[in-house]
């Protein structure tokens, strides 16, 4: 407790907004911790929209003792492209880092970032998910340096452009213009940090900072649906399963007006144009430069968690370089969605928070 007041004391307007929701889940989750075993722990985190609605209480009344509710958590999230949990769980106990994307091993650290991160996607009015044709539908993966040669290999170690989770997903509000069945893509994406001995940084780019360096014709070209847009890498073998092919969008949109707001759906390399489409090109190129020019991010750090608004922010990483296992970077990562409006079919029946496809 001194650890946060001496911390607190140091941050003004949102940071200390940010540092009250990482002290109200931290607390939440720790008093839910005490008193359960590892096993029911493990159990519960199986159903984690039951163990978000657990939380709550502890949650409110952590925030209402420094004055603020659940709203304002929700305000501040949509205000911004990301906000860092500093010092949200410990992450004790750790075996060394995996090689591969899942399973994530089961240690106290382990458990204690995913509950934790299913309580800040729960205070924020949201659900932990995942999706069945990524990563077998699990809903934490690790992200780590994988060993080997191969694409999936290479990709681990490389930096990342900008983009935004699930692409080809319809974002929320709208429909899969051929299968409705589609659900929409994330609204957050949740990273966990439990190792980050080089400091690598998650880069973020706020859709607010990209769109001020653009002219008004290039916007009026992202909104225009001309695009092509194929699933992300991960996306695909279980697409193949699942639909039979990969999911293609055609004639889509890349930038969107909701409710006040402009949302984005990007990634550089599932992106498609007709070459006779110069206007469409030229939109891309510019984009592109406007998100190299608008990076901001940060580090994760052992304990830390991110949220990163997957509507209004696009987020990628610098190079991680480095060995695999051993004591090599290792976040996990989960997807928050607001659920409200969805139907049972874009659920799997066995396993409801796995979305379809």
């Amino acid at each position: 407790m001194r650890v946060y007041q001496l911390y607190i004391t140091e941050l003004v307007g949102t940071q200390l907004i940010d540092a009250h929701f990482s002290y109200a889940v931290r607390s939440a989750v720790a008093q839910w911790r005490q008193g359960i075993t590892m096993l029911e722990a493990v159990q519960q985190l199986s159903q984690p929209d039951t163990l978000g609605l657990r939380l709550l209480p502890a949650i409110d009344e952590a925030l209402a003792e420094r004055n603020l509710t659940r709203a304002d958590l929700v305000e501040r999230v949509w205000a911004t492209a990301f906000i860092q949990m500093k010092g949200a769980f410990d992450p004790l106990e750790l075996p060394e880092t995996p090689m591969v994307f899942f399973p994530v091993p089961m240690a106290e650290g382990t458990l204690m970032a995913r509950a934790t991160a299913v309580g800040c996607l729960a205070a924020i009015g949201l659900q932990a998910v995942s999706y069945g044709s990524e990563e077998n539908g699990e809903l934490f993966v690790n992200l780590v340096v994988m060993p080997g040669e191969g694409l999936f290999a290479e990709k681990s170690r490389k930096g990342m452009k900008g983009h935004t989770d699930a692409v080809s997903f319809p974002v929320r509000g709208q429909t899969d213009p051929e299968n409705p069945r589609i659900s929409p893509s994330p609204d957050f994406v949740c990273l966990s940090g439990l190792r980050n001995p080089d400091d690598v940084h998650t880069t973020v780019m706020p859709l607010v900072s990209v769109l001020k360096k653009l002219e008004a014709g290039v916007i009026a070209q992202l909104k225009t649906p001309q695009y092509s847009i194929r699933s992300q890498k991960t996306f695909r073998v279980g697409m193949q399963e699942i639909l039979g092919d990969e999911l293609v969008l055609e004639d889509a949109s890349l930038l969107f007006d909701v409710r006040g707001q402009h949302w984005i759906r990007y990634s550089h390399n599932c992106i498609l144009v007709d070459d006779e489409a110069v206007g469409a090109r030229e939109a891309l190129v510019a984009f592109e430069a406007a998100c190299v020019a608008s990076i901001s991010g940060a580090v994760i750090s052992p304990g830390d968690i991110l949220l990163v608004n997957n509507r209004i922010g696009l987020h990628g990483r610098s190079n991680v370089g480095g060995e695999p296992g051993g004591n090599s970077r290792w976040l996990l990562r989960t997807y928050g969605l607001e659920t409200a409006e969805m139907s049972e079919s874009h659920r799997y029946p066995d396993v409801p928070y796995r979305l379809y496809p």
